[in-house]
């Protein structure tokens, strides 16, 4: 009799929990739909300058339906102005705060530039270091005019770090270079991110007629010298 008495109380101590976890749970089971976001056309483009700049569109989604409309672009394109724009688009938040964002980066470029746009680093570029190494591929290097008789380069190692190691972008040395009406090259700045560090002399020309800048850059003081040669795509 005892034992069914105390069976009947667990039961009872049982059934209240199970009861009080079902209202204490009711209505918080819910489905959560995650914004998503794509891009129509490609993420990076090549724009001519002096051309306007057409946004070639997205699409963003939440739960099936089209919230396009409330997407949030921020950046600017200059067509006027040679150089890299990035746009950033943002969705909107669902009900936790969660949202997305991608990126888009756009390349304004002088097609009627005798000088500016993509080069390709020659396979016969090398580095000098206990002997010559030689690239073994062709690697594209990107030239800004800056609109003051200097030009912006990606990498003035031709790629050597950054894509022929497969290190990344912060690997490549970002530079400034200057030209003269005789086509000597001269070194303004450097700058290698991922090394915090610079070049340590830059000499070099530019081929008018075949479209070729070669330069020798002297990078850290053991030293290694970058025999870089870029042919005009």
């Amino acid at each position: 009799m005892k034992k069914n008495k105390l069976f009947m109380m667990l039961f009872a101590l049982t059934a209240l929990l199970l009861t009080s976890c079902d209202k204490d749970s009711e209505g918080l089971s819910r489905i959560t739909y995650y914004p998503t976001i794509e891009l129509e056309g490609d993420s990076y483009l090549v724009w001519d300058k002096g051309t306007p700049y057409q946004e070639p569109g997205y699409t963003s989604l939440m739960g099936g339906e089209d919230v396009s409309d409330q997407v949030v672009v921020t950046g600017t394109v200059d067509t006027n102005t040679s150089g890299i724009y990035r746009l950033t688009y943002t969705t909107a938040k669902n009900e936790d705060g969660f949202g997305a964002s991608t990126t888009r980066t756009v390349v304004v470029l002088d097609p009627n530039s005798a000088i500016e746009g993509f080069y390709l680093a020659s396979a016969d570029s090398y580095r000098d270091y206990n002997g010559q190494t030689f690239y073994g591929r062709a690697y594209e290097i990107l030239v800004i005019d800056n609109g003051d008789g200097t030009y912006s380069v990606d990498d003035l190692l031709g790629g050597w770090y950054c894509q022929r190691a497969g290190y990344g972008s912060a690997y490549a040395m970002e530079g400034i270079i200057s030209i003269d009406d005789n086509g000597t090259i001269g070194l303004v700045d450097s700058y290698v991110p991922g090394w915090g560090d610079s070049a340590e002399a830059l000499e070099g020309t530019y081929d008018a007629a075949t479209s070729t800048l070669t330069w020798d850059v002297t990078y850290t003081d053991y030293p290694f010298v970058f025999h870089v040669i870029l042919n005009k795509e």
